[in-house]
């Protein structure tokens, strides 16, 4: 079932925190194409608007086509003030945000230093396998193996504090 959304609500709060359409998309799980579309005509299913809105953090009401103003009491509209110099609360949300950065997990972290590793073996591999078949002597094995020994060190250390600092590891 498709149904209106607010195209500026989806536009206002992506450039506010700084996203493409393509970064939207994959942070929603939906394709570009499909990110496009909804921009560009305004109609979404039911599931790309929950995945929209978990991208961008609000709740799905937010992004529906209905009123895009919210009246207050008390607020400029009552006291007769013209309703276009109000903002919606999803603007005045977006503009006091700083842009959301998205967000890992611990598997995320784990795999990459896995990866690292990985590669690091790799690397350690191809410097053995090169001084065993004779294509390199042993001060350059020494240096290369030192090398990739920093690297690994350093990879998995700066991906350590960076989940430590996020809260990861804690």
């Amino acid at each position: 079932m498709k149904m209106k959304v607010n195209v500026q609500v989806i536009k206002s709060l992506r450039d506010s925190r700084c996203y493409s359409q393509e970064q939207l998309a994959e942070m929603s799980g939906l394709s570009l194409r499909t990110v496009q579309r909804i921009e560009a005509k305004g109609v979404a299913s039911l599931e790309s608007i929950k995945s929209l809105a978990a991208a961008l953090d609000i709740d799905c009401q937010q992004l529906l086509a209905m009123d895009h103003s919210i009246h207050v009491p008390g607020s400029a509209s009552a006291a007769g003030v013209p309703e276009q110099t109000q903002t919606s609360a999803t603007e005045q949300a977006s503009r006091n945000q700083a842009p959301a950065k998205p967000k890992a997990n611990k598997h995320t972290y784990l795999w990459s230093m896995l990866l690292v590793i990985a590669a690091n073996a790799f690397g350690f591999w191809g410097i053995f396998d090169a001084y065993n078949a004779g294509r390199i002597d042993h001060d350059t094995m020494s240096l290369l193996k030192n090398l990739v020994s920093l690297a690994l060190l350093f990879s998995v250390g700066l991906l350590a504090y960076k989940g430590y600092k996020e809260g990861i590891f804690k």
